[in-house]
């Protein structure tokens, strides 16, 4: 064997290898986003129970970047179901006007309602956000929480 052909048949063989792999591990070839929102299921907020003597529904979020991200905007809606369909119970907007490093979050922590009484109600939550991202607004579509949780805590 030639010394071309060896080269020619070692760059194929490199060549095929990453391809072969991704193929076989069902990863998309598509790269993944520098950014993402989060949202917790809703809970009752033992921060507020122990800070302010509230007993309150409560879902959190963040905005986690691996890129710098400025102006962001965070809402968070917190909904229940109900037996004509779903039920708007709170909705809060947060601004955060600064630019955060890289590998960072911008928090949401402030929306929550408080508990009238302690009948079972099942919660979720919704948020989107925007953010200004490498000179060009980008925007989180509406986010669900995974689940829908009932609580003792009628609003």
């Amino acid at each position: 064997m030639t010394f071309r052909k060896l080269i020619l048949l070692l760059s194929l063989f490199l060549f095929l290898i990453p391809t072969t792999a991704k193929a076989a591990t069902g990863e998309p070839n598509e790269p993944k986003a520098p950014c993402r929102l989060q949202i917790s299921d809703a809970h009752i907020s033992t921060s507020l129970v122990e800070k302010r003597g509230i007993r309150a529904i409560k879902i959190n979020a963040s905005s986690i970047c691996n890129v710098p991200q400025s102006n962001v905007t965070i809402t968070v809606e917190i909904w229940k179901t109900g037996l004509l369909g779903n039920h708007f119970v709170q909705k809060r907007t947060i601004n955060s006007p600064g630019t955060t490093y890289p590998n960072s979050r911008v928090n949401h922590f402030q929306t929550f309602k408080k508990c009238k009484d302690r009948d079972s109600t099942q919660y979720f939550g919704i948020a989107y956000s925007k953010a200004f991202i490498a000179g060009k607004w980008q925007y989180a579509r509406h986010t669900q929480t995974k689940r829908i949780i009932p609580l003792n805590c009628g609003t």
